[in-house]
């Protein structure tokens, strides 16, 4: 039996798993499944809250159980997908593998992105213009929803490329901007579930989508207080509803960290993107290196989609 200490693990996925053993008991403990598990990172299903198991290259993901180790050290015959996970307080159990944390004492790490306060939309739109434009946009993305797609696709994210993407991308920019749930909706049935692997790259934009919605729609104006966090907690924004994903239609994975970014909870560069202070300008090019390391193209498909975002917010506000 290999044992691997936690480095850090997310508050969500500490809500998730005590709430489970509240609801069964931690006597002879839960069990999951594993989805899927590569040299960085294994994927767990626990009753539909997928938990990621990752290794220090990997940016800070806000369903993670973070390890200190490096890539490989996951990489054990007999974890692969299907294998069982048996979960206990401060213990999960993947075959030849156990991770383990102070159950009385996590390290945790909180994902949940604060609302900017006294931030000018002016301030919203720079950051998503420079977003875009360290993307490769031109100087000026205009605050047009067709546009942006435009700009999206010609700076290589393949989904605003596609006739079908782009047709669910400019609906649910144009919600963002129009701050309608009616467009929300049509764009999340033609994005859910487009694209390869267990975050397909429509879910990423609409992930990106939702948690800068979350974050800065809050700050500048949105029709209602801030979302609060927790996994049951109410909503405040119809936009943010119609964002939320429906069972079975995209992969367990996306589902979760889709539902963690209509709460402000986000990949750890994702949500520097979103810091709007002194300190923030000065950090989020680092955050947005950090973030490309996301995935096969994750990483920029959430830059993506929180450039847009912060561009459209504004504009709704009075930007132009």
């Amino acid at each position: 039996m290999v044992t691997l200490p936690a480095h850090l693990v997310a508050t969500p996925v500490l809500e998730h798993l005590a709430a489970a053993f509240e609801a069964k008991g931690p006597v002879g403990g839960r069990k999951g499944v594993v989805l899927g598990a590569g040299a960085t990172a294994a994927w767990v299903d626990v009753d539909g809250f997928v938990v990621a198991i990752t290794t220090r290259e990997v940016p800070l993901l806000p369903n993670a159980i973070a390890l200190s180790a490096g890539s490989g050290a996951l990489s054990h015959p007999g974890v692969g997908p299907g294998t069982t996970a048996r979960l206990t307080p401060g213990r999960m159990t993947l075959g030849p593998l156990q991770i383990t944390w102070n159950p009385s004492a996590p390290p945790t790490w909180d994902p949940t992105v604060p609302v900017p306060t006294g931030v000018a939309p002016e301030a919203v739109a720079a950051r998503g213009s420079a977003i875009l434009r360290a993307l490769g946009s031109r100087p000026t993305p205009k605050a047009d929803p067709d546009h942006l797609v435009r700009e999206l696709a010609r700076v290589g994210v393949v989904t605003a490329a596609e006739a079908g993407g782009a047709g669910g991308l400019v609906p649910l920019f144009r919600a963002v901007r129009e701050r309608d749930p009616e467009p929300a909706a049509a764009g999340v049935r033609e994005l859910l579930g487009r694209g390869p692997g267990l975050t397909p790259e429509g879910d990423d934009l609409v992930a990106a989508v939702a948690g800068a919605l979350a974050v800065l729609g809050s700050a500048i104006g949105s029709p209602g207080p801030a979302r609060e966090t927790p996994m049951d907690g109410p909503t405040s924004d119809p936009v943010l509803d119609a964002l939320e994903p429906a069972p079975g239609r995209t992969t367990g994975l996306s589902a979760t960290l889709l539902a963690l970014a209509t709460r402000r909870q986000l990949p750890e560069p994702a949500g520097r993107l979103l810091d709007l202070s002194p300190a923030g300008e000065a950090a989020w090019p680092g955050a947005l290196a950090r973030l490309d390391r996301l995935g096969h193209g994750s990483g920029r498909a959430y830059a993506a989609g929180i450039g847009a975002t912060a561009i459209l917010l504004a504009a709704a506000a009075g930007v132009r």
